[in-house]
């Protein structure tokens, strides 16, 4: 990573990975300009930025067509918002939670509008295999558990897809 000789500087070993990276694209945009004195610069640019901050820009050399100056990679080190972004759930706000009972009549309103939505599941249908398996089940036939999860599971998903999906949650039934 940032194993470098004891007597060398980030910057010379910043410049020295960019030179293996973009090769003579590198050495030409700085032709003409004393090496030395501006791997010191880039050494003094570089203070400050954490080894991790200095890893992820060189990462993101390998993405960028041409190689950047001291300040285009200063904005590499930089962490994508994404990385800083505090994601907060809604149901995690006490605030907006709706009351039980609210909650218990809403659910009631949603079923009365879904049970004129649903339909039995058709014989004929991608999972008339299931069916037979939960039917073999109930009369008393040998059925293993992980069989018949899976059949449940895939009417479920049919239902879902097909809009003929019955839920059982009752509200607060998952809260911890």
């Amino acid at each position: 990573m940032l194993s470098t000789p004891s007597t060398e500087t980030r910057g010379a070993w910043l410049w020295r990975k960019m030179m293996n990276v973009y090769g003579a694209r590198f050495l030409d945009m700085w032709e003409g300009v004393d090496v030395s004195e501006m791997q010191v610069t880039w050494t003094e640019g570089l203070r400050g930025l954490s080894r991790e901050a200095i890893q992820r820009g060189v990462s993101r050399l390998y993405h960028a067509k041409h190689p950047p100056t001291l300040p285009e990679f200063i904005a590499l080190c930089e962490p994508s918002p994404a990385m800083h972004r505090q994601n907060t759930l809604a149901l995690t706000n006490e605030a907006n939670r709706t009351p039980p009972e609210q909650a218990r009549e809403q659910l009631v309103k949603v079923r009365e509008v879904a049970q004129s939505l649903v339909r039995p599941v058709e014989r004929g249908s991608g999972v008339a295999w299931a069916q037979r398996l939960i039917d073999r089940a109930q009369r008393g036939e040998h059925v293993t558990l992980h069989q018949l999860a899976c059949a449940k599971a895939a009417i479920e998903q049919w239902q879902i897809t097909h809009g003929t999906m019955r839920h059982t949650r009752e509200p607060g039934s998952d809260d911890e």
